[in-house]
């Protein structure tokens, strides 16, 4: 039977492994059908061929891989580049550092290239990624994808790298700078995140917020609690919202001290927060603003004093 006949079923699941264990059992058969498919340029049978590649041997995906990332539809070769990302294929990654630096291929392209050479050999590569997540010449979707996939690299000098794209004058970059540090989540970026917090951009500001509430390290709450301490009000408001999710004793001793500020905004967030997770140090001056001049105060303070077991406002006369 023409192997073509054979693979025509692989978009069905139910067939897969049994034609891929046909194919492993055949594979002069299938490389030599591999090569001609690709020649003729037929999309259908490149997508029926790709369909197999997770079930195939190393030796074969190598093979189709290297057919389907060279092929001149853009599909093919971004479906093949997936497939070697899923398949974590080191051998074709001097190949793909050239399409990384090629401009005129097409970003798909490049992308799948940057995220398999960080996932498979950030050491040969990491500095040339590293640099060009910092130049500004190249294109700015690539550098955010560079910055994404040397999040999988968290060592000293990609840390180095996310703290100074804090400084960056494009804010997506100084945004996605901040993303990274918040998810590798390192003690050594603390200084810097600091600094960001008074980055004009509020989505830098607020994946600083994350990275250092998210952090499991005391210095970093303490430092997070300082500064919503002093800050101005909008930008406490906007703290008390990222930080209670923490449910840190820390941060919820800080958001009770704020249950005295002079600003409405700021009082009506701080009783929020204590009502979505209740801190009973609290329960005192939260009774106080049971009578503030806020009718929003009021009701938060209630909510937050009914969930902490504190008074009974039917019998009060109150409601929530």
């Amino acid at each position: 039977m023409a192997l073509l006949d054979i693979v025509k079923d692989s978009d069905r699941p139910d067939r897969i492994r049994p034609i891929a264990d046909y194919v492993n059992t055949h594979p002069d058969k299938f490389v030599s059908f591999v090569k001609d498919s690709f020649a003729e340029g037929d999309k259908k049978t490149k997508n029926l061929i790709l369909n197999l590649v997770d079930y195939l041997s190393d030796q074969l995906a190598i093979e189709v891989i290297r057919f389907a990332i060279e092929d001149p539809l853009e599909q093919i070769r971004v479906r093949g580049l997936k497939s070697a990302y899923r398949t974590r294929i080191e051998s074709l990654n001097d190949r793909l550092w050239e399409y990384i630096e090629d401009e005129s291929n097409p970003f798909d392209v490049r992308k799948w290239a940057v995220h398999i050479i960080a996932s498979t050999d950030p050491r040969a590569h990491g500095k040339q990624l590293r640099k060009m997540s910092r130049d500004s010449s190249h294109d700015l979707r690539l550098r955010k994808e560079i910055i994404y996939a040397l999040t999988n690299v968290p060592n000293d000098e990609t840390i180095g790298t996310f703290c100074a794209l804090l400084g960056d004058e494009n804010p997506e970059i100084r945004q996605a700078g901040a993303w990274a540090l918040s998810r590798v989540s390192v003690p050594d970026s603390i200084n810097c995140l600091l600094a960001a917090m008074e980055d004009s951009d509020e989505e830098v500001r607020n994946w600083s917020i994350r990275a250092l509430r998210d952090m499991d390290d005391a210095h970093a709450l303490q430092m997070l609690v300082e500064t919503m301490l002093k800050v101005e009000p909008e930008e406490q408001a906007r703290m008390i919202r990222l930080l209670v999710e923490k449910r840190s004793e820390i941060i919820l001793r800080a958001i009770a001290e704020l249950l005295n500020s002079p600003d409405v905004h700021v009082r009506r967030l701080a009783a929020w927060a204590m009502g979505v997770s209740p801190y009973p140090p609290a329960m005192e001056a939260l009774k106080e603003l049971v009578d503030d001049e806020d009718k929003q105060v009021q009701s938060y303070a209630k909510k937050a004093i009914a969930r902490l077991g504190g008074l009974d406002f039917t019998g009060l006369g109150l409601s929530l």
